[in-house]
C-alpha cells in the first residue's frame, strides 16, 4: 500500500468513526429499552469491559437513557439513577411511536385518567376510569372501567363499592376489566357484587388453587357473567385499555416450584396480581397483597415477591403513586423496594379488622416510606377509624381516595374522611 492510498483509506476511516460518532451522540439521552433477545438478563458493569463488576442485571424491555457512548458498548442510566455501561447490541433507541415511558403529548390537558380507591373496610376496592372522547371504536380514549377487587362483602345491601360507582355510573353498565389479585375474600367477595350489577367484558385471575368452597363458587359466576375469561397469567395476552395508557402485568402466580413464596396466607397473598399503568408521564403501581417479608424478618433483605420484581423488573417500579401491598402489613414494604418504587403518593386499603391484636396497616410499614421521603403523602381508607373507635364494619365510612391526572404535571388528589374532604398532615401524623 503506498501513501497515497494509505492517505486515502485514513480518510475513510476517519470520515466512518466520525458518522458512527455522530450516530452515537444523536442517541444520547433518548428514551431506550433493553432489547428482547437478552437471554436471561442484561448485565450491566461498571465499565465497558466483559471482565469489570456488576452492577446491575436488566430483563428485557427495562428503560434506560443512553448517556454515553463508546465502541460496542453504551453508557446508560437505569433503575433510581443508577448508572453502568452495557452491551450496545442489546439497547435499542425507543421510536416516538413505542417510547411509552415519555410524556404523550397527544393526550388533551382535559382527558383525565380517574383512579378511586374505595373505602370498603378491611379489604381492596380500586376504579379505574379512562378518559371517553365519544368516539367509539377509535383504540384510544374508550372509556372504559376497570375494577381491581371488590372488597370483603358480597350482599348487595353491605357492599360500599356498588352504589359508588352506580352514584357515578348506572347499573348494568360495561366493566371492560375486572380483576381479581388474588383468592382472598377481602378481594374477591365484593367482586361477585360488581359482577351481578354490571355487564363484565373480561375477567383476569392469576389462577391460584384456591381449595376455598367460597372462591369456587365465585369462579363458576364469572365464567357465567363474564365475556372473556383470563385465568393463569400465560392467558392474559397484550392488555390493551386504549393506546393512551401502557398497561403491564410485572407478575402473578406463575406456580411456585422453587418453594420461595412462602406457605398458607402467605402464599395466596404472594399470588397476587401486580399491575403497572402508566398515562402519559405518571405511572400507578397495584400490589394487591403481595408480600416482601416475614413479619419478624428485617426490611433490608426483600424476601417473596418483593424479591422477584427486584430481579427481574427494577427499571419499571418507578412510580408516582404507589397502592401499598397487603393493607400496609408490615410484611410488605421493604427498604430496598420501597427505594425503587419511590413513590409520591402512596394508598394504603385497610379498615378495623382485628388480626390477633394487630390492626393494619402497621405504622412500621408507614415510617420506611417517611424515612426515605418526608415529604411523601400517605393517603389511607381508614382514616381517623381508631382515633373514633370504629369496629370492622362501621369503618366503612367514606374514606375514599380520588386521583386524577391528564398525563402531565400535578396529580390531583381529592381525599376523604367519613365522607368530608380531608388532606392531612401525612408524614407528620
Amino acid at each position: 500500500m503506498n501513501g497515497q492510498t494509505r492517505k486515502s483509506y485514513r480518510l475513510i476511516l476517519m470520515g466512518c468513526l466520525l458518522t458512527l460518532s455522530l450516530i452515537a451522540f444523536s442517541q444520547l439521552n433518548e428514551p431506550s429499552v433493553v432489547r428482547s433477545n437478552v437471554w436471561s438478563c442484561l448485565n450491566v458493569r461498571s465499565d465497558h469491559d466483559v471482565n469489570a463488576v456488576s452492577v446491575g442485571c436488566l430483563a428485557s424491555g427495562t428503560p434506560v437513557t443512553v448517556i454515553d457512548a463508546v465502541p460496542f458498548w453504551r453508557q446508560i442510566k437505569f433503575g433510581n439513577n443508577q448508572v453502568g455501561w452495557a452491551a450496545k447490541k442489546f439497547i435499542e433507541p425507543l421510536s416516538p411511536e413505542t417510547a411509552g415511558d415519555s410524556a404523550d403529548t397527544s393526550i388533551p390537558d382535559s382527558a383525565f385518567l380517574t383512579v378511586h380507591f374505595v373505602d370498603v373496610g378491611q379489604g381492596d376496592a380500586i376504579w379505574i376510569q379512562t378518559y371517553d372522547d365519544g368516539i367509539d371504536g377509535n383504540g384510544k380514549f374508550e372509556g372504559y372501567s376497570i375494577v381491581i377487587d371488590g372488597g370483603p362483602y358480597s350482599s348487595d345491601n353491605s357492599n360500599p363499592l356498588l352504589p359508588y360507582m352506580e352514584s357515578l355510573g348506572y347499573h348494568g353498565a360495561s366493566i371492560e376489566a375486572l380483576i381479581v389479585t388474588h383468592p382472598h375474600t377481602d378481594h374477591f367477595s365484593g367482586a361477585e357484587t360488581i359482577s351481578r350489577h354490571f355487564s363484565i367484558n373480561n375477567y383476569y385471575d392469576p389462577g391460584y388453587p384456591s381449595q376455598l368452597s367460597s372462591y369456587g363458587a365465585f369462579l363458576s359466576a364469572m365464567k357465567t357473567r363474564a365475556k372473556n375469561i383470563h385465568i393463569g397469567l400465560q392467558n392474559f395476552g397484550q392488555i390493551n385499555w386504549g393506546s393512551e395508557l401502557k398497561v403491564e402485568v410485572l407478575y402473578a402466580w406463575n406456580g411456585d416450584p422453587q418453594h420461595v413464596l412462602g406457605a398458607d396466607n402467605t402464599l395466596v397473598n404472594n399470588s397476587s396480581i401486580v399491575l403497572r399503568i402508566q398515562y402519559g408521564q405518571h405511572v400507578f403501581l397495584f400490589m394487591g397483597d403481595a408480600e416482601g417479608k416475614n413479619r419478624e424478618n428485617d426490611a433490608a433483605t426483600p424476601r417473596y415477591v418483593e424479591k422477584i420484581l427486584l430481579e427481574t423488573v427494577p427499571g419499571r417500579l418507578k412510580a408516582n403513586v404507589l397502592k401499598i401491598a397487603h393493607h400496609g402489613s408490615e410484611t410488605s414494604s421493604t427498604l430496598p423496594f420501597i427505594e425503587a418504587v419511590d413513590p409520591d403518593i402512596v394508598i394504603v386499603e385497610s379498615g378495623r379488622k382485628n388480626f390477633s391484636g394487630t390492626f393494619l396497616p402497621d405504622s412500621s410499614a408507614l415510617r420506611r416510606y417517611c424515612s426515605h421521603n418526608p415529604n411523601i403523602k400517605i393517603y389511607r381508607t381508614d382514616q381517623n377509624d381508631s382515633q373514633t373507635a370504629r369496629t370492622e364494619r362501621d369503618a366503612v365510612d367514606g374514606d375514599n381516595i380520588i386521583i386524577r391526572t391528564n398525563g402531565k404535571g400535578q396529580l390531583q388528589v381529592q381525599a376523604f374522611d367519613g365522607g368530608r374532604p380531608f388532606t392531612g398532615n401525612f408524614c407528620n401524623n
